[in-house]
């Protein structure tokens, strides 16, 4: 049974009663849970220590792992849906045999590469340590906060990798989303060209990252995607970022594409927001960090120095995660880097008073945020369209500031705030939708016209009339007509969800009245660190507090069988 679109309870009572009538009320109330559980991100309900579990497993709806059933109940008591569970056991055991191990490089060859294409801080520069470790196996996830460098890391350790390989490899990238790909090509391109590597290596890396949907196929409607295990990708090396945007069901078909040969490398930060759909599976990733005894002596000997882990056996992934946490964005003159790490420790408290200190003018609370504030802020942007500045211009001025919310009710009223102003100044007629300088994100993927959900594009007044900016992966632009659009938004505000992947000079995050499930320190986390300059956290203290004292979590089984 697929259980991709939201049900309510009500509905899957209905469907799973189809399938057995004589189906008990206890059952169906599990079963409800089950899929509020998984709208909620989790991707199974834990049962151990409910009585309502013996009740389960005389069902019929209800198998061991590995039946055929629709209800999945493990050794653990957790309850599935079949399809999740499914999920969950090939991404466990793809990722198992991914993180194999292979034969190690040349010691001698390899220490000279990596001296030659990072020449820092010797032992104490864990993104040439991260790349070593890379260089000796076929899974690596590389996690770091916002300015530790994890981009730079991987474009070195791809030119390690064609500089050591014995033919030419073939190289690909990728992201969740449109904008997070553009993001990545762009920070590739300008790194690419600085390395002190042969003409021969640079070619073989790749120019342009696309998304994980485009790059393995799955187009709406389609059962399966294109590449999958019996005809996978023709790749050496895939990297993909923005790993922790990427859902428990989206990772286990991109991992069973994968050929036998190829090499997978995971970039994201493990604080921050998780999938909207179920799974964090980033975070599982990152959960026990522990290296083998003789991997610490060979990264010795071949990066002089290692990196912090247990030392004890940490399962499947031991020697396969590394984290980068020198911040070279955020100095220790930062306000957002402390509020941040206050943050991601959980010190409610302590954050809220570096919101309040002076000593870190660039971030500050305050209760409210009146209209004509967010206008200011947005008079910079307004006024480059209004003078025909070039799209480059526009989108540099946008990035100045944005305001973001925890709720998709929050960010439409903003929004209409906002637009209510642009009516009142005269920039935006009554009634219509589409004025220059309408910022829109998409909200759908369309492959006939390559634009992307989350991808952000300008209106702006062209000779041939009202056009749709949208930035291309080589650089440039394309446009498009209003009309030719698939389901977009308007964007001055936007969920702190959609946000992931962006960055801006200046952020206010618009706080809910009331603290709830959606408001906890990931969220205020991945909020403060799309901010470059500036940060401001707009409402309630107190929500602010039980915010940041609230440790996100998802129900799922993957850690311990990676573990």
């Amino acid at each position: 049974m697929r259980t991709d679109a939201p049900l309510l309870p009500a509905q899957l009572a209905s469907l799973f009663q189809r399938l057995s009538p004589e189906v008990e009320d206890r059952v169906l109330a599990l079963i409800g849970e089950l899929g509020n559980a998984n709208l909620a991100g989790h991707v199974c309900l834990p049962l151990a220590h409910r009585a309502e579990s013996a009740s389960l497993r005389n069902s019929p709806l209800v198998g061991r792992p590995g039946d055929y059933a629709p209800l999945i109940l493990d050794e653990a008591g957790r309850l599935y849906f079949a399809r999740h569970w499914h999920d969950e056991d090939r991404l466990a055991q793809g990722l198992t045999r991914l993180a194999q191990p292979v034969p190690p490089p040349d010691e001698a060859r390899l220490a000279d590469l990596l001296s030659r294409l990072f020449p820092g801080d010797g032992g104490q520069d864990r993104q040439k340590l991260a790349a070593a470790l890379a260089a000796r196996q076929r899974l690596m996830v590389i996690s770091g906060g916002p300015g530790t460098g994890k981009t730079t890391t991987v474009v070195r350790l791809l030119a390690l990798l064609a500089a050591m390989s014995p033919r030419p490899l073939v190289m690909a990238m990728a992201a969740p989303t449109g904008k997070a790909a553009a993001r990545l090509s762009e920070s590739v391109r300008a790194a690419r060209d600085r390395l002190d590597v042969d003409d021969a290596v640079r070619r073989q890396l790749p120019a342009l990252a696309e998304t994980l949907h485009r790059l393995l196929g799955l187009r709406p409607g389609a059962e399966a995607p294109r590449h999958h295990a019996g005809n996978p990708l023709p790749l050496d090396v895939l990297v993909v970022d923005e790993a922790s945007m990427i859902d428990l069901s989206l990772m286990a078909r991109m991992v069973a594409a994968l050929p036998s040969q190829a090499r997978l490398i995971l970039l994201g930060d493990r604080d921050q927001l998780s999938s909207v759909e179920a799974g964090a599976v980033l975070g599982e990733l990152c959960g026990r960090i522990a290296y083998r005894a003789d991997t610490v002596d060979w990264l010795r000997r071949v990066a002089g120095g290692s990196l912090d882990g247990d030392a004890a056996p940490g399962g499947a992934l031991t020697d396969c995660v590394a984290l980068l946490t020198r911040s070279h964005r955020f100095g220790a003159d930062s306000g957002i880097g402390e509020l941040a790490r206050r943050v991601n420790a959980g010190e409610g408290l302590a954050s809220l008073l570096t919101l309040d200190d002076a000593n870190w003018p660039d971030v500050w609370r305050q209760e409210a945020a009146c209209d004509a504030d967010l206008l200011a802020r947005r008079r910079g942007y307004l006024d480059a369209v209004a003078a025909g500045a070039d799209a480059d211009e526009v989108q540099r001025a946008f990035s100045a500031f944005m305001l973001l919310a925890a709720e998709r009710r929050q960010v439409a009223d903003c929004n209409r705030r906002v637009e209510r102003e642009l009516e009142a100044a005269g920039i935006k007629q009554p009634g219509r939708d589409w004025y220059p300088g309408r910022p829109v994100m998409i909200g759908e993927n369309d492959y006939g016209l390559s634009l992307f959900n989350g991808d952000i594009g300008f209106a702006l007044q062209r000779p041939s009339g009202l056009r749709v900016l949208f930035p291309s992966a080589d650089g440039g632009w394309r446009e498009f007509s209003p009309g030719r659009l698939p389901a977009h938004e308007t964007v001055f505000a936007m969920t702190v969800h959609k946000s992931q992947g962006s960055e801006y000079d200046e952020v206010w995050l618009q706080l809910p009245q009331q603290a709830g499930a959606l408001l906890d320190r990931a969220l205020l986390y991945t909020a403060i660190t799309r901010a470059r300059l500036r940060f401001a956290a707009v409402g309630d203290a107190d929500v602010w507090l039980r915010g940041a004292e609230l440790a996100p979590r998802r129900d799922s089984g993957l850690g311990d069988r990676l573990r």
